[in-house]
């Protein structure tokens, strides 16, 4: 099994990569495989592929070729804090802490700490985040980076056209994007539902196209998920198909990579 780290090693290890200091309330620590391989590197872009979880990762890797190719080389595992929602992991990603430290509960809250974008800020740099409207790329991050990349809600390549648009054009020294229809698409169906299987190509070759793009433009990219998604089987109380929020191993064991 790959090493095992926390979400909240995210923040610690961009801002060592980029040579700034911690948030201030950060409880995790820089990842000396990601740090080692990208030092030198002057801006970080985190790709976040909502929901898809290592249960997912293991059942489907081989429909994701190019994200194959990435693990291949470079590869370790992630646990989500607790609850393992989307708002929560977020903001545990961009201020190194859990939601006792941070207090988003929700993506409408506000952080009761410093995040990423505070000490990008404060180093003189500029941060961008990308979502889709009302959904925690946009209500959440966006409204606190410098740079919002909010984008109607619709297909994800609507969040690779506008991750791409902003670091060609804008060029921040950090951009983090949430593509949120894997998580729609996992809870219409369940993660190990054969029909998610197209999706998860189309977020491949997106995947593809943003991180080659990012590589040429000078950006060392992570790829990760906010937290997994289990399989709901004979619940009548929902009409989903896929869940999490729970403190288990489909929930909360997620995939890493990096560029």
């Amino acid at each position: 099994m790959a090493s095992v780290y926390s979400m909240m090693d995210v923040a610690p290890t961009i801002s060592a990569v980029l040579g700034i200091a911690s948030p201030a309330d950060a409880q995790g620590a820089p990842i000396p495989e990601i740090v080692g391989d990208l030092s030198g590197v002057t801006r970080m872009a985190v790709l976040a592929p909502d929901a898809f979880g290592l249960f997912a990762w293991t059942l489907w890797h081989d429909e994701m070729p190019f994200l194959s190719s990435l693990h291949a080389m470079r590869s370790l595992i992630l646990r989500s804090v607790m609850p393992s929602i989307t708002p929560v992991n977020f903001a545990a990603m961009v201020t190194g802490t859990d939601l006792a430290g941070h207090g988003v509960h929700t993506r409408d809250d506000s952080f009761h700490c410093q995040t990423l974008f505070d000490v990008i800020r404060r180093a003189g740099g500029e941060s961008a985040a990308v979502g889709f409207e009302g959904y925690t790329g946009s209500s959440l991050l966006a409204r606190h980076a410098d740079i919002d990349g909010t984008t109607e809600p619709g297909s994800d390549d609507l969040i690779a056209d506008k991750v791409i648009s902003l670091a060609r054009h804008e060029s921040p020294e950090f951009i983090i994007a949430q593509l949120g229809r894997v998580d729609d698409v996992f809870h219409e169906y369940g993660p190990s539902s054969p029909e998610v299987v197209p999706m998860l190509r189309d977020t491949d070759a997106r995947l593809r196209r943003m991180v080659r793009t990012l590589e040429l433009l000078g950006y060392g990219t992570i790829i990760l998920a906010d937290h997994g998604q289990h399989d709901i089987v004979d619940d009548p109380s929902t009409a989903k198909r896929g869940g999490h929020g729970q403190d288990r191993d489909e929930d909360r064991l997620v995939p890493c990579t990096w560029r």
